[in-house]
């Protein structure tokens, strides 16, 4: 549709130009223009927020199946990857060894293995100059073993993203947990056992956690990156 009105603009303006002796002061030209360039703006808008939910979409399908080096391969050399509270881990390479450590050190998984990451509720917001964005998913997270353990987890994720050479790519991707718990016995009843530490025991991050929150069953809502959609309802309460 985009690209008919587009046409039809560019064909008014030509059309409108041969009554003119200088269209470019005809204002029904000057308002077509701006309507041309509205239209590619948005166009554009619409190409790099279609392009990120691909690549966000990309990683959660690298992750569902253990792919740690193609996950890690969608960030930026100096991209950062913070999940839960085991601290930033800063540099492709240490998002790699941070991803493998997470999957038990090895690529894919063994039989009978799941590990589930649906991606959901995207809010992207792409910058003015269409070169850095941000975006707000809620993850939902099914873990476990056949015959084994078995977990729940959910929570929000707040990423950035960078344009390099046109491509779309990971600058820094965080996972607030806010739940993490055992399947069985049910998830209202039970405490988080891994207190939002998984591998930085024995895998230490660049940096300490950017944020300090407490675990389930204390609740924590991380900052939004676009406006609030609730806030105003919560300030009148």
């Amino acid at each position: 549709m985009a690209g008919r009105l587009h046409a039809a603009l560019m064909l008014a303006i030509v059309l409108a130009a041969g009554g003119c002796g200088r269209p470019q002061d005809d204002p029904r030209l000057v308002s077509l223009r701006s309507q041309i360039a509205a239209l590619e703006q948005r166009k554009t808008l619409i190409e790099d927020t279609n392009a990120i939910e691909r690549l966000q979409g990309a990683y959660g399908y690298y992750v569902d199946r253990g792919l740690w080096d193609e996950a890690a391969n969608l960030f930026t050399n100096d991209g950062t990857i913070e999940m839960a509270l085991d601290g930033v881990y800063a540099g492709k390479q240490r998002v790699r060894e941070y991803l493998t450590a997470l999957g038990g050190g090895r690529q894919g998984f063994a039989a009978g293995e799941l590990d589930e990451h649906l991606q959901v509720m995207p809010v992207i917001t792409v910058a003015a100059d269409g070169l850095t964005a941000k975006a707000r998913w809620r993850a939902i997270v099914l873990q476990g073993r056949q015959g084994a353990d078995a977990f729940w987890g959910e929570g929000p994720y707040e990423n950035e993203y960078v344009k390099e050479g046109g491509v779309w790519k990971i600058r820094t991707l965080h996972w607030y947990q806010a739940l993490w718990v055992p399947y069985a016995g049910g998830w209202q009843n039970q405490p988080d056992p891994t207190l939002g530490k998984r591998v930085s025991a024995t895998l230490p991050p660049d940096r300490p956690p950017s944020v300090e929150y407490k675990t389930w069953p204390e609740t924590y809502v991380p900052p939004f990156s676009f406006p609030n959609p609730v806030a105003k309802y919560v300030a009148t309460e």
